[in-house]
């Protein structure tokens, strides 16, 4: 939240069109409203764009295009697990249970003082793909049994359990970005701004070596912050926006 303190942020903004050229960037929501602005940074998850669920216009470059082909979305899930009582043994924080039907865990709650546990488990690619063919009360069952059997506890019992798989969220469709054979560039090319107006960030335009990664979308945000702030100065002025979209430019396709 203090990274967030004196910042104008509006909430239930959902943008479906961005308008953009010499003129500015115009941002088009839902329930439409109109932000205007010089520039704008594009954060949208890879699965959104690929989606083609915010319209660009005039539509992005052909070269961006077939970036957004190139690259995929990992199969990926979340199982969480709370608990009233702390299940890890004092001074664990995670735990790697290599071979095992999810092999990655960590506690959620440590640090933010909850008087209970909440257990995250991770599962991607094939073992996400297993579980997601079983019912949720199956899957969440499965990883329970999982974590018992490493822990010796064959009892515990968590108060609340969830499933969380981000293809299914209409503002993410999808997990983290994979890059396919001869996409070396791809997201390269993503991170390229468009003609001084639109500037694009998120895991998915992060260096190879930092792509899919926390890290990496933050320092994709932070390098396109900067990319901004280097063009404030010899950007020319607005120009007046054409009356060249009508009705007709922003109708369902």
């Amino acid at each position: 939240m203090k990274l967030a303190a004196h910042l104008d942020i509006r909430l239930g903004a959902v943008v479906e069109t961005l308008e953009w050229g010499p003129w500015g960037v115009w941002a088009h929501t839902a329930d439409g409203r109109v932000y205007r602005g010089e520039q704008a940074i594009v954060a949208l998850p890879l699965g959104v764009l690929r989606a083609g669920q915010v319209r660009f216009v005039p539509e992005l470059p052909p070269a961006k295009q077939t970036a957004l082909e190139q690259l995929g979305l990992t199969d990926a899930l979340k199982l969480f697990f709370y608990f009233e009582q702390p299940v890890l043994p004092p001074g664990i924080a995670e735990l790697y249970l290599p071979g095992a039907r999810l092999e990655e865990w960590w506690s959620s709650a440590q640090g933010h003082g909850l008087r209970g546990e909440v257990l995250t488990a991770l599962a991607t690619g094939e073992k996400a793909r297993t579980l997601l063919a079983l019912p949720e009360a199956q899957a969440l069952q499965t990883a329970l049994e999982t974590l018992r059997q490493a822990l010796g506890r064959p009892d515990l019992t968590p108060c609340k359990a969830r499933l969380v798989h981000w293809r299914d969220d209409p503002y993410t469709l999808g997990a983290y970005s994979k890059a396919s054979v001869g996409a070396a560039r791809a997201r390269s090319l993503l991170a390229h701004p468009v003609q001084g107006r639109l500037f694009f960030a998120g895991e998915h335009t992060a260096p190879n070596a930092w792509a899919a990664t926390v890290h990496g979308a933050y320092a994709s945000g932070r390098r396109a912050a900067q990319e901004v702030l280097q063009l404030r100065g010899p950007m020319p002025p607005i120009r007046q926006r054409p009356q060249t979209l009508g009705p007709a430019a922003f109708a369902p396709r």
